[in-house]
């Protein structure tokens, strides 16, 4: 995501020169609006001392919940604060963080009997794209373009095989949008969700730029789990699964040539990838489970084999205490603000959600950083009821003395049962740590 920070527009005000009321109220006000903010400055919080580190995640700052609802399937925040999210053939809206929500649109009829609304993006150009698809191997899945009046929707791109997915397999910078497709393979019918799309006109066209071959059938799949456009090195970022298929490819040119780590299935699975300033982070998917790191030397840098990565530089377990066994999870929708690409002022919030398929995990947790390199767990369920898949938010960084105003997200099961959301407040941990002295600790 990219910079979603309102720039405020500076007004000129003439006081007459002449008036000494004026000038007297003048100061009075410029005397309290100082006091007030000293009163609500940051440097006045009191940050809790360091829990965790030490190849863990740090556990001493919680999301701060407000309400918790159930509210269907939210994907998306615009950079006005407006959400989208998904309810069968309907694409829904929000402007109050999903408490209430309301249709934009309905495919109708105009949908297959299998076909859903998966999930919606929204690019700095304010188009509505939508992935719809169906479950499995019933439909193929497509990116469409939602009319400016709402009056229709266009084909963009059909994939041969899958359909988007809402908590994986997109990203957004500016203009440029890169989605891929998800599903199981099909190894008899030759079928894989194997294909990255690419636009650079905010998403009013696209064109396939990759298609990953199949080098083993004896893996579980061969398809696509994550994309990520990495604006400080002008990259796309391309995770594959699944094991003897696995596979880290880049391009620097838009996808008209590809760059690998390694041979197939060398890599761990990972399932999400996150661009930071200094370094590119992956969520896995599989043990052990965490944060997987690479340290860049400069944007121009790229990793000359698998062993360039740090694995695992932040292990999650299923408790916070060192007892705790590896989680069996793998990393959802991560949300990144990057506020300042010079300075890497940024910070990137992502779920770890439990498999489905594995009937002995239950829980799901949300760890946040403004580096790439410390992490925090900031929330944890323990009931096999909510799988969190997707945070939306916050679209800023900036933070006060006041608690109560603490950047606000969205962190959301879109995925399962009635959907359930968590609309909390992040500590700005980013201002209140000393995050040089938790590095060390971390590592």
């Amino acid at each position: 995501m990219s910079d979603s920070g309102n720039e405020g527009n500076a007004t000129n005000d003439v006081f007459s020169q002449d008036n000494e009321t004026n000038e007297t109220n003048e100061t009075n006000e410029t005397n309290e609006t100082t006091e007030d903010e000293d009163e609500d400055s940051i440097e006045e919080r009191d940050a809790p001392e360091p829990e965790g580190g030490d190849g863990r995640p740090f556990t001493h700052h919680d999301l701060a919940v407000d309400a918790e609802h159930e509210n269907g399937y939210p994907t998306w925040i615009d950079g006005n604060g407006r959400m989208y999210g998904r309810d069968g053939t309907r694409v829904m809206v929000s402007d109050d963080w999903w408490e209430t929500t309301e249709e934009l649109y309905d495919f109708g009829d105009d949908m297959p009997g299998h076909e859903r609304v998966e999930t919606v993006i929204i690019p700095e150009s304010g188009n509505v794209l939508v992935g719809i698809g169906g479950n499995f191997d019933e439909t193929t899945g497509q990116i469409e373009l939602l009319a400016d009046d709402l009056s229709e929707s266009e084909t963009l791109y059909e994939f041969d095989w899958g359909r988007t997915s809402n908590s994986m397999g997109h990203a957004v910078w500016e203009d440029i949008v890169v989605i891929s497709t998800y599903e199981l393979s099909d190894y008899e019918g030759g079928n894989h969700a194997n294909e990255v799309i690419l636009s650079t006109d905010g998403g009013q066209s696209f064109e396939q730029v990759l298609e990953v071959p199949v080098v083993t059938t004896d893996a579980a799949n061969n398809h696509v789990h994550d994309v990520e456009y990495d604006p400080y090195a002008e990259r796309i970022w391309v995770l594959v699964g699944d094991h003897g298929n696995s596979q880290l490819y880049w391009s620097d040119d838009l996808g008209h040539s590809w760059e690998s780590i390694g041979p197939r299935g060398s890599i761990v699975m990972l399932t999400q990838v996150a661009a930071f300033k200094d370094n590119v982070v992956f969520g896995t998917d599989g043990a052990p489970d965490g944060i997987i790191l690479w340290e860049r030397d400069g944007p121009d840098d790229a990793p000359a084999s698998v062993d360039e990565l740090e694995r695992v530089h932040v292990e999650v377990k299923t408790d916070a205490a060192d007892s705790g066994e590896v989680m069996q999870m793998y990393a959802r929708r991560r949300w990144h603000i990057r506020e300042d690409l010079e300075t890497g002022r940024e910070l990137c919030v992502m779920p770890f959600g439990f498999s489905p398929m594995n009937e002995d995990a239950d829980e799901s947790v949300v760890l946040a950083s403004a580096d790439g390199y410390v992490w925090y767990e900031v929330f944890r369920t323990d009931s096999r009821e909510t799988l969190l898949t997707n945070v939306m938010g916050p679209l800023s960084m900036d933070a006060s003395g006041d608690p109560t105003e603490d950047p606000r997200l969205l962190v959301s099961d879109s995925n399962q049962g009635e959907g359930y959301q968590v609309d909390a407040r992040l500590p700005p941990f980013w201002e209140l740590d000393d995050a040089d002295k938790l590095r060390k600790l971390q590592d």
